[in-house]
């Protein structure tokens, strides 16, 4: 396993309000020992497995879930294919309670296959588990899903939303690295991917530094912590996040919601449309149009229309959700003539 030296950030005494005032700002992941020890599923899980896999198999609603398996062969490791003409696991619809079956009875064999079933709906699957499981760090948005697998490891990803990870049973090691490092990262097909977010190509375990060699920069930026049953961790949206599950059953759940949204418009979407209309174009070109974009919209220097009094700016003023839909709908009309 690859050393990581820099740990994630520890917080104490967290409130909500804080959280909103204090951590949120900092655009960087942070860890809440403790925040959810009071769960009755990870007072469950103390006792032992079976006591617990068999509490959440009680409030299973019935609905079926995709859950992902591989030979042992693999690690644990969810991945593609040598040739990326497919992937070294399939995907099962099952009920959560048969998923769970399969996972506990895994426990127990010395070469185990590699299970898992994810971002399992709690409203849908297993509702009355939200009555007694909240997390008050999360926005009014934040939509719960839970995750059990066992030994299972998750590619290096990031998620468009922000995310509160609670941990529940097990323990799982995030090694997190910042937005920027993507360059680094080596990341695979943005169209095809593992499980909706494209994924590094470069394995945290054994790293080929030979055939990736800006990954040994990316580790320099790296930050690495484990979580135990009761702990939380917060990891803002785009911060790349490797996900290594280390019990025989493996339990988070997470809450996903956007901190900072007007609307449901998503910036890949933008980013697809600039594939779509400047990637292709002459260097010089892009270079022009990375000028336009710094100015208007990343903005280094600051406010772009200072100069201009602050009624006259147009779309260029200070975003609001009246704003928001007038230059929606002008982007519409943009879209529709071309």
């Amino acid at each position: 396993m690859t050393e990581i030296r820099r740990a994630t950030t520890e917080w104490q005494a967290m409130t909500p309000e804080r959280f909103r005032a204090e951590v949120q700002p900092l655009y960087r992941p942070a860890v809440f020992r403790g925040y959810v020890k009071h769960w009755p599923a990870v007072q469950r899980q103390a006792q032992s497995l079976s006591t617990y896999v068999d509490y959440l198999q009680q409030l299973d609603s019935g609905k079926e879930v995709v859950t992902y398996t591989g030979d042992s062969a693999i690690g644990g490791r969810f991945f593609y294919q040598d040739d990326l003409e497919g992937f070294n696991f399939e995907r099962i619809a099952e009920p959560f309670s048969r998923a769970l079956a399969r996972i506990l009875d895994a426990a127990e064999r010395p070469e185990p296959p590699a299970i898992y079933t994810g971002a399992v709906s709690i409203a849908d699957t297993v509702p009355e588990f939200a009555r007694e499981h909240r997390c008050d760090l999360a926005g009014n948005t934040a939509v719960a899903r839970i995750w059990v697998g066992n030994r299972a490891k998750v590619s290096t990803h990031y998620d468009m939303l922000d995310n509160v990870v609670c941990a529940v049973s097990g323990r799982r090691r995030f090694t997190l690295f910042p937005p920027e490092q993507l360059v680094n990262l080596y990341v695979g097909p943005i169209d095809f991917t593992l499980s909706g977010q494209p994924v590094s190509m470069v394995s945290l375990d054994e790293p080929d530094l030979a055939r990736y060699p800006r990954f040994a920069e990316a580790l320099e930026h790296a930050e690495v912590v484990e979580l135990e049953p009761g702990d939380a961790l917060y990891i803002p949206k785009l911060w790349w996040h490797n996900v290594e599950s280390l019990e025989p059953v493996n339990t988070i759940v997470n809450y996903w919601w956007n901190a900072t949204e007007l609307g449901p418009d998503a910036a890949f979407t933008t980013m697809m449309h600039g594939l779509l209309t400047i990637s292709h174009l002459p260097e010089p070109e892009r270079r022009a149009w990375r000028a336009f974009f710094d100015h208007y919209v990343f903005r280094p220097e600051g406010d772009p229309v200072a100069h201009i009094p602050e009624e006259k700016r147009g779309v260029l003023g200070r975003m609001t959700p009246r704003l928001y839909q007038a230059l929606k709908r002008q982007v519409f009309e943009l879209l529709r003539r071309s």
